[in-house]
């Protein structure tokens, strides 16, 4: 009998219990708060819980009608609660606060069937790793001791975060890799923490084994490819040799070389696994190749972003990708754009005026361009070019002769610079209604005579972006340093030239970074500083040629402007000598873990809110502080397999050329005076 009791007093306790959670499982969560925390953010502390606060009532009405665009109510779950817990308990101790505490407290309210949770922490004091030893590393070649040394990531006086000390050993290991010790073993690691200090005491040790070597390497071509390309080639552009001591960055940096050179469609270099080669110290190389089409005609009908102006643009192409062998690239192309296809007086270009109508803007472009793949090494590429132009401006057009050579090479894994030497002939017009006046208006403006221009631009990049299109960690910045005019000044007589050039030097830059407001790239902040200046030399008049001046204005600028239409000068169209621009957004990826409605990809699109500022000058002293532009606006993104497409709306917030009392937006009428312009675009505006 008292067994039957206590039977059913046990099962009466589950059947409350399960009641009671299936009661508060009914709570949604209406808002969860941290406390306590300083040296960890909020938004870290959030990413880590299961529990989540529940959405909106506008998001919960989209969530009733689907899921994909809106959001289901969050509610309270105490085992989820409870595991949450446990996550941030074990997460300050794995980043060195060992004596942290985290409680919780609950507050529900009956009524509106909600529950407030709030996590309260004590941090406590940090370890930081005041003993750091490595063992096992000594007798090793010191270039490798040097490279484990060297780069180190974590030193004394760090703080203790486990994450740190796994990237910390991963690097030592691939450092073993890179250096032919592809079994090296970890045979401790020993993080000792001592109670008197409250610091940590870090000890890697390390067992070398045999250090191996690059052994025979093969080449192998797709069997469903027609072309082949010389084994020489592919020999040449790998890092390693036979005998070499293996590394697998060696291996890593060959395959990019091997795509960089644009001739195959796909490349792997692969270790070969056979019974001879595991009782070896060789490891056999397996290059593999799948050569693209060499032979390619290209018909081009389509967008492109070009002058900060949206541009349709139509063009063939030839390319040859093994040009007289060794993968050496031709390319042959005419192409004509036309921009700002909304102003073009399309009746009057056709009827009356032609090419030269101020509405016009547009571009007609005949190139060839061969690349040598390799010059000196395989990090070094040369590529020569021959164009002939035709730019039409609203105010002018010119036509263009240009050759160039150019030396670019491979500095570093994210680093790249480049050398070119351009010869550029310009003979810019003036355009109008009324000829004879352009004609003395031509005449009267040294900036818009005839040129023949040397110029040599040196630029030095460095590119840590995680992508290309759509990046959200990383940098990107670089450097541009231009100057013009020495070889005509030394030997344009004996080359029959007496056309005026300029003399002048140029700098410019570019600085962009990208980072993740939380940890799941929903909202991503990205800013971007550029500017430059050009200075003629003493006693030169000849103005900087207008190819190579700043403009401002438009859909990669300041969006407040059309594209050349913003400056401090007397022409922006016809640019200046002095540039500063900046720019910040917020780019919202709201729907970042949704489904597809119909056939649109709901994570594909995204919300931009955006803010810039800058203008250009004729020179730097002219620099004001009220006359930097600036625009604000919000932006539409639909990821693309080429890129996202772009739509912003810029609304002029200040402007500098407006008349006292209307400059700010606040003082002109939001409806009938507030300025603002639609640009569209492929891709970010950076």
């Amino acid at each position: 009998m008292t067994r039957l009791f206590c039977f059913l007093a046990l099962l009466a306790v589950t059947f409350s219990s399960s009641l009671a959670q299936l009661a508060l499982s009914e709570y949604e969560v209406r808002k969860i708060v941290f406390g306590g925390n300083s040296e960890i953010s909020e938004d870290v502390l959030r990413s880590l819980i299961e529990t989540k606060e529940t959405p909106g009532w506008f998001w919960k009405t989209l969530g009733k009608i689907s899921t994909k665009i809106g959001e289901a109510p969050r509610y309270y779950d105490p085992v989820a609660f409870e595991g949450d817990l446990g996550r941030l308990r074990r997460f300050y101790a794995d980043q060195g606060f060992f004596h942290a505490s985290v409680d919780t407290s609950l507050e529900f309210h009956p009524d509106d069937q909600v529950v407030d949770l709030a996590f309260r922490i004590h941090e406590g004091a940090r370890s930081i790793i005041d003993t750091l030893e490595l063992r096992g590393i000594s007798g090793l070649p010191s270039i490798l001791r040097e490279d484990i040394e060297k780069k180190q990531t974590l030193r004394r006086g760090d703080p203790y975060i486990v994450q740190d000390v796994d990237r910390e050993l991963r690097r030592i290991v691939g450092t073993f890799a890179n250096h032919g010790y592809v079994r090296v073993g970890v045979d401790t690691v020993i993080a000792r923490q001592y109670a008197s200090t409250n610091n940590v005491t870090l000890i890697f040790s390390f067992s070398a084994n045999e250090r191996y070597s690059f052994g025979r390497i093969t080449v192998e071509h797709d069997t469903t490819a027609t072309e082949r390309v010389e084994e020489d080639v592919v020999h040449r552009h790998l890092d390693f040799q036979e005998g070499d001591f293996y590394s697998e960055e060696k291996k890593v940096d060959s395959e990019r070389n091997l795509n960089r050179l644009g001739v195959f469609e796909a490349s792997r270099i692969e270790p070969v696994v056979s019974r001879e080669a595991l009782n070896s110290l060789q490891i056999p190389i397996r290059v593999f190749v799948r050569p693209r089409p060499f032979h390619e005609l290209t018909p081009e009908i389509g967008a492109y972003d070009e002058n900060s102006a949206f541009n349709l643009v139509a063009g063939v192409g030839y390319n040859n990708r093994n040009f007289f062998g060794d993968a050496r690239n031709f390319l042959t192309r005419l192409r004509v754009s036309l921009q700002s296809i909304q102003d073009i007086e399309f009746s009057r270009v056709f009827s009356e005026t032609g090419f030269r109508d101020s509405s016009l803007v547009s571009r007609i472009e005949v190139s060839s361009q061969v690349i040598q793949p390799y010059v000196f090494s395989n990090k070094v590429s040369m590529s020569v070019t021959l164009a002939a132009l035709l730019e039409k401006q609203k105010s002018y057009f010119a036509p263009i002769y240009q050759a160039r050579v150019g030396l670019n090479a491979q500095l570093g894994r994210y680093t790249r610079g480049t050398i070119e030497f351009n010869l550029e002939r310009v003979d810019p017009t003036l355009v109008g209604s009324d000829t004879t006046n352009a004609k003395r208006e031509l005449d009267k403006r040294e900036d818009l005579k005839r040129q023949f221009n040397s110029i040599l631009t040196m630029t030095i990049q460095r590119d840590k972006r995680d992508d290309l299109f759509t990046p959200s960690e990383g940098f990107f910045h670089l450097l541009s340093i231009e100057e013009a005019g020495f070889l005509p000044k030394i030997f344009g007589g004996l080359l029959g030239s007496e056309l005026p050039f300029a003399n002048y030097y140029k700098i410019s830059g570019v600085a962009q970074w990208y980072w993740d407001a939380g940890t799941d790239r929903r909202f991503i902040w990205a800013g971007r500083v550029r500017g430059g200046f050009a200075r003629l030399y003493d006693n030169f008049t000849v103005p900087v040629p207008i190819t190579r001046r700043f403009f401002s204005g438009g859909s990669e600028s300041i969006r407040g402007w059309k594209s050349r239409e913003l400056g401090a000068v007397p022409f922006p169209n016809q640019g200046g000598n002095t540039l500063f621009e900046a720019t910040l957004e917020g780019r919202w990826h709201l729907f970042r873990h949704a489904g597809s409605l119909w056939f649109i990809s709901l994570p594909n699109i995204s919300l931009v809110g955006f803010f810039d500022v800058g203008n250009i000058w004729t020179d730097l002293k002219f620099i004001r502080a009220s006359e930097f532009a600036m625009a604000a606006g919000l932006g539409f993104r639909w990821d693309t397999i080429a890129g996202p497409i772009r739509i912003d709306l810029g609304l002029r917030v200040y402007d500098p050329f407006e008349t006292t009392g209307r400059k700010w937006v606040t003082e002109r009428r939001f409806f009938h005076d507030t300025y603002s312009l639609v640009h569209f675009g492929i891709g970010h505006s950076f």
